[in-house]
């Protein structure tokens, strides 16, 4: 599973499972250009990858403005020739009862959870047909597959990355490119750290909740960002050429579909 010689773009990839992404590709032969909001941590990654021998561009961009994300595209195929892999992986989580979550809060887990991945594939992908190869890849969660209380605009927004990845994935499907979802369970990111602070009063209450959540998956832990990365990687290589309108499930065992 090589990369050498293609070029891919990453939203959300200044930390967490983006940034794995960014340097599992880098060391696959990628060059990659890390698109996130915080220009300190993009630019962090993006030294990273040169130290890894790779060419890497830090683009400030915020997901949910799709004039920014053409803009962030555009610039890759000025610089670069073209964008070969794309993966939306930039996310956000917000917790609320359904009667307590506002306008602002819905609108703001579509705007980055499900718009961002339109705006970023709708970018990407009249370069890709026309070169006859491409990877869509939209980082989803099992959120995507199964309800959950309290965070019913989170999951309304996931589920509807995994319907935006199958509809592309038909209309490419001749053209050489595809598009596939990841949907990972718990993973050790800031995320968690911050859904473990929203679950309790204080740090020692926060990390009895998470513990919990730890004792119902059979394998009883959390996933790394590394364990995402690797199957991004796979869905990018060449040998995943025949998988299109997937979405994999990623989580130790506790989510089965």
């Amino acid at each position: 599973m090589r990369l050498e010689g293609r070029r891919a773009f990453i939203t959300g990839g200044g930390r967490g499972i983006g940034r794995a992404i960014a340097l599992k590709f880098a060391d696959a032969g990628a060059d990659v250009v890390v698109a996130a909001r915080t220009r300190a941590e993009i630019d962090l990654v993006a030294g990273e990858i040169r130290e890894k021998g790779r060419r890497s561009l830090a683009i400030p961009c915020d997901v949910g403005d799709s004039r920014a994300v053409d803009e962030a595209v555009r610039r890759a195929n000025r610089e670069w020739g073209g964008v070969d892999v794309l993966v939306a992986n930039a996310g956000a989580l917000a917790h609320a009862r359904l009667e307590e979550t506002t306008d602002a809060l819905w609108d703001e887990m579509m705007r980055v959870n499900l718009n961002g991945a339109f705006y970023a594939f709708r970018a990407a992908v009249s370069g890709m047909t026309e070169r006859g190869w491409g990877r869509l890849i939209a980082v989803s969660s099992v959120s995507g597959k199964i309800g959950g209380p309290n965070r019913s605009a989170y999951h309304a927004a996931k589920h509807g990355v995994l319907g935006l990845v199958r509809s592309v994935a038909l209309e490419v499907a001749t053209a050489g490119v595809t598009a596939n979802a990841i949907c990972p369970g718990f993973v050790e990111t800031g995320m968690v750290a911050a859904f473990r602070e929203g679950l309790a009063r204080n740090a020692e209450e926060g990390e009895a909740a998470m513990n919990r959540y730890r004792e119902d998956i059979p394998m009883g832990r959390f996933l790394a960002p590394d364990e995402v990365a690797a199957m991004a990687l796979y869905l990018a290589s060449e040998e995943a050429a025949g998988i299109t309108g997937q979405a994999y499930t990623i989580s130790c065992g506790a989510i089965q579909i």
